[in-house]
């Protein structure tokens, strides 16, 4: 996009005069074609950034504002991009319009969607949908960046710890544990491909009858077996619903590929606490997801996720995990 003359435009009261000249910087010099005027407003969601959708004459856009420091929050905001221009290219993730790097700042096409919720999921029978969705994403090029939710851990620990923040009850047990899942990992040929990875279900968007994903901060190369253990953690699936969710994603799933994904659903849960964690401190005067949620509350959420995991019994776990079949998809 080119250089053009400036918008006008008419901005929702709670932005505020910085973030309102950010938007109208970056619209100028992107130019978006055919728009004249415009009016902007704040998306719900995003804990990390901000989200806007401008609504010009015809078209409407979304727009994400990315919080500088990408490394504290272990992105990589090139890999981002690359990943959102591989997953549009088979549908699974709206259009990208344009970008700004080195920050990230990306405007793309505005969907009229609904927003997966966890009654959703369910009323809607929706689960198999999903899995048809993640094996079309896990068919994308890999773009070379690759996700490990244990550096995740590791990042988010120390800069937690640098912020003065205070552990969750049993996070230093699990921490523990997650050392021993990651040996593992590490030492099997367990399936990866190209993932999503951050799986909550604000990131799922209902268009015209299909799924599009958006917020592809964590996205590269990554295990199968997190990808689908962490939409299992988010929406808060019981076991007879993770197993429809697996059987719908490969019918010849085999115990060793559910013990992959019970351990990776226990990392998931450590991650998201450690995310947490490290993100009140910073985040928890000014910005949050939804209503009524708070850091404190999410990170108990997800160690308790965890911790059933482990009540299951983590050594049979282990030992079954440690089998990955030739051919297997998880």
């Amino acid at each position: 996009m080119t250089a053009g003359p400036e918008l006008r435009l008419t901005f929702a009261e709670e932005l505020d005069g910085s973030i309102r000249e950010l938007i109208s910087s970056l619209l100028r010099d992107w130019a978006i074609p055919g728009t004249e005027t415009a009016k902007v407003t704040k998306l719900a969601g995003g804990a990390s950034n901000i989200n806007v959708r401008i609504d010009g004459e015809a078209e409407s856009w979304a727009l994400r504002l990315c919080m500088p420091d990408a490394e504290r929050w272990g992105v990589d905001r090139a890999a981002a991009i690359q990943a959102m221009v591989n997953s549009s290219e088979i549908g699974v993730c709206p259009r990208l319009v344009a970008h700004k790097l080195p920050e990230g700042h990306y405007l793309s096409e505005f969907a009229v969607s609904q927003m997966l919720t966890k009654d959703m999921l369910r009323s809607q029978d929706l689960i198999p949908k999903v899995a048809e969705t993640l094996r079309l994403l896990h068919t994308a090029p890999i773009t070379g960046h690759d996700f490990s939710p244990f550096e995740d851990m590791r990042t988010f620990l120390e800069l937690g710890a640098a912020e003065g923040a205070a552990q969750p009850a049993g996070l230093d047990a699990n921490l523990a544990r997650a050392v021993r899942v990651e040996a593992l990992f590490k030492n099997r040929r367990a399936p990866r491909a190209f993932c999503h990875s951050d799986h909550v279900p604000q990131n799922w968007l209902w268009v015209d009858d299909a799924f599009k994903l958006v917020d592809w901060d964590y996205a590269g190369n990554g295990w199968i077996a997190f990808e689908l253990a962490s939409f299992a953690c988010q929406a808060e699936l019981t076991a007879d619903e993770t197993e429809y969710l697996l059987t719908s994603y490969d019918p010849e799933v085999d115990d060793g590929g559910r013990a992959r994904v019970e351990l990776m659903r226990f990392i998931a849960g450590v991650r998201e606490a450690t995310w947490a964690v490290m993100a009140e401190p910073i985040l928890g005067g000014q910005t949050k997801p939804a209503e009524g949620w708070t850091y404190q509350g999410y990170a108990a959420s997800n160690l308790a996720q965890a911790e059933a995991v482990v009540a299951h019994g983590f050594d049979e776990l282990m030992s079954a995990a440690r089998h990955v079949r030739e051919g297997a998809l998880i």
